[in-house]
């Protein structure tokens, strides 16, 4: 490690954290929580049998059991685990303040409408260190050259900007061009459609410097919930999903996604890594591959961003079939059976289920309700009601940690009622899209 800090206030902190999160009470919590997910999944398969046998009068068991095990037993059982777990791990954790110098990567590709919003943010963050602000145009044809020199001359003492030019198209390409830059012992990465709440430097940077985690990824609000009504429900995904995911991963030390839009890093664990791949998953690769070699990549609940989603159905599946294709990139490079510690290969696992749930979800699930409005209930029942309710206690659990930050997000009633309704169906098509590109070989954009 390059900071130079105190012994004693560094070791004095780690053995709090051993206790905390690294030790045998990490563990303990571990195992609670998958004991009490387990209990809902005896539950739920004792009624199981009897709906399997009853339905199996009519349809093939095999897939019977198929359906039940993917859209009631398996889903019960991970937000189970996940309720139980993020409920043992309520506190919010606080971190001394480093004053460690920092730089940031931004890649930009044609953001002219976005980038002076997200420079402007980092020159106005409230950081007891120095900032270096590397941003890397990436072979943009727009004005974003001009957007990047307007706020060079904004830029104060505490934040300097600089302009780096990168020929080669390709996001892969502009991180590496900015990594062979950077002199300090760790870095941040910030999309220039990721503008971020005032204090989030300075969040993300105390938890990985005194955590020595290898990445740490910070939380994603939506900039923009009330541009439609897919961003909307894109608010709740954000703000309940996709949070609650990475708080259960970060508490053990084994978040998947460290997300480019915006996380920290240590520079050294990066470079050994290899730097970042030239696939679409960048992000999540060099995440994998971090946990393959013992790193620890956790979550910064308090460091906050705010990233620009899309706001049309039709780039909102693009995006969900990108992050497909990610993860399967992801798993691929390094298979879960691969990871190098024993909860990174759960969770590992636990991500290439997801292939499984998506298919139970279009082909069960969703003839399911098909055959529910015409009175066959098959698939929609009892099972079903309960994991729909363990999913919404989940939801409620996350919604009220998220307002405990204090930090303003967005609302609506139609947002989340349509999120509870039909997100899961654009996501789960868009991504068997994604899984058939790969297969194939397939290639995605940039962005």
């Amino acid at each position: 490690m390059y900071h130079k800090l105190t012994h004693k206030k560094i070791t004095t902190f780690h053995v709090d954290t051993y206790i905390e999160t690294g030790g045998e009470f990490l563990k303990a919590k571990f195992i609670l929580s998958i004991f009490f997910g387990s209990l809902w999944l005896a539950f739920s398969t004792f009624f199981a049998v009897g709906w399997a046998q009853e339905v199996s009068q009519t349809l093939p068991v095999i897939y019977v059991w198929w359906v039940i095990i993917g859209i009631a037993l398996l889903p019960g059982f991970l937000m189970s685990c996940m309720f139980f777990s993020n409920l043992l791990h309520w506190n919010i954790k606080n971190y001394p303040d480093t004053q460690e110098d920092t730089t940031i990567i931004m890649c930009a590709h044609n953001e002219e409408q976005t980038i002076s919003q997200s420079i402007q943010a980092i020159i106005n963050q409230q950081y007891k260190g120095h900032i270096r602000l590397l941003v890397v145009d990436n072979a943009s044809s727009d004005y974003t050259k001009q957007e990047i020199a307007k706020l060079q001359g904004l830029q104060s003492e505490n934040c300097l900007v600089e302009y780096i030019y990168c020929a080669k198209p390709g996001k892969a390409m502009a991180l590496n061009t900015a990594l062979s830059l950077i002199c300090t012992p760790h870095f941040i990465t910030v999309d220039a459609d990721t503008y971020l709440e005032k204090n989030a430097v300075q969040n993300i940077m105390n938890q990985i410097v005194y955590c020595n985690s290898a990445c740490v990824a910070g939380n994603l609000f939506v900039q923009n919930p009330k541009a439609s009504l897919i961003t909307k429900m894109q608010n709740y995904d954000y703000l309940l999903s996709i949070a609650s995911i990475k708080r259960f991963q970060g508490s053990y030390q084994s978040t998947l996604v460290a997300q480019g839009a915006f996380s920290a890093y240590e520079t050294d664990a990066v470079r050994k890594a290899g730097g970042w791949q030239d696939v679409l998953g960048e992000d999540i690769v060099l995440t994998y591959q971090l946990l393959q070699q013992g790193f620890s990549s956790t979550y910064e609940p308090k460091a906050v961003g705010y990233t620009r989603v899309p706001e049309t159905l039709i780039d909102l599946y693009k995006q969900r079939k990108r992050w497909a294709i990610g993860m399967l990139e992801g798993l691929s490079v390094v298979p879960p059976w691969k990871q190098g510690r024993v909860l990174s290969r759960y969770f590992a696992y636990v991500n290439l289920s997801v292939i499984y749930l998506d298919l139970a979800f279009l082909f069960g699930f969703l003839p399911g309700v098909i055959l529910a409005l015409f009175g066959c209930y098959y698939f929609v029942g009892f099972l079903t009601l309960i994991t729909i309710v363990v999913c919404i206690l989940l939801f409620f659990n996350m919604y009220l940690y998220q307002k405990k930050l204090k930090i303003p997000f967005g609302d609506s009633i139609c947002g989340f009622v349509c999120f509870l309704l039909f997100f899961q169906i654009i996501q789960s098509i868009a991504s068997l899209h994604g899984y058939l590109i790969q297969l194939r070989h397939g290639k995605g954009e940039w962005k």
